[in-house]
């Protein structure tokens, strides 16, 4: 399924517009996520397209419903994608990236493109950007006071989250690295606050 131009220009604004005000799932977020669906989808044989409707789209509805983001998101995406006049056919595999790529819920990837959209955000999810973000939603939660103490539980929860779920051998390459990253970041922040350095 080839994508016209334009209509990736349309949905990358629209999705600008309407993540403009989500401070850990924003556009620059947005971008990385889509850089890394495409550096896996150039190793898989993925539809770039696809992947790139679904990954500007994917956060949408952040601001609206954060714990069931992807559904609402996905809803969301049907409706913009219906307006620029695609067909069902065109509309589904994206729409089902969205409602797939999340770790908090949604149905499983059944689709190439579905599968490397949910490795892509789960790179993101991790190592030095991951850990900045998490900070930044957990704190805007309530979850994270900022006891510098405490991250050594929410580095943990990154590497349980994302550790042995990926779909791709490049998603798997990247996470890996980066959680060999937070493990050094973990090790280095626990001998600091144990004086030991």
């Amino acid at each position: 399924m080839q994508i016209r131009a334009d209509d990736l220009n349309a949905i990358y604004q629209i999705a600008q517009e309407m993540v403009r005000a989500a401070s850990f799932a924003g556009m620059d977020h947005v971008q990385r996520v889509c850089q890394i669906a495409e550096e896996i989808g150039r190793q898989e044989g993925a539809n770039l397209d696809v992947l790139r409707a679904a990954a500007y789209l994917h956060d949408i509805a952040v601001r609206l419903d954060k714990p069931r983001h992807y559904e609402l998101g996905s809803r969301l995406a049907r409706d913009i994608l219906r307006e620029l006049g695609w067909t069902e056919e065109q509309i589904e595999p994206v729409v089902h990236a969205i409602e797939a790529h999340s770790r908090y819920g949604g149905p499983d990837p059944q689709t190439l493109e579905a599968r490397i959209l949910q490795d892509a955000d789960a790179v993101e999810y991790v190592g030095a950007v991951g850990l900045a973000r998490a900070i930044v939603r957990s704190y805007e939660a309530g979850e994270y006071k900022g006891n510098v103490a405490e991250l050594t539980a929410l580095v943990d929860g990154l590497i349980e989250r994302v550790e042995g779920s990926l779909h791709t051998t490049r998603g798997r390459e990247l996470v890996a690295e980066r959680i060999a990253w937070l493990r050094s970041f973990q090790k280095r922040l626990q001998a600091e606050l144990a004086c030991e350095v």
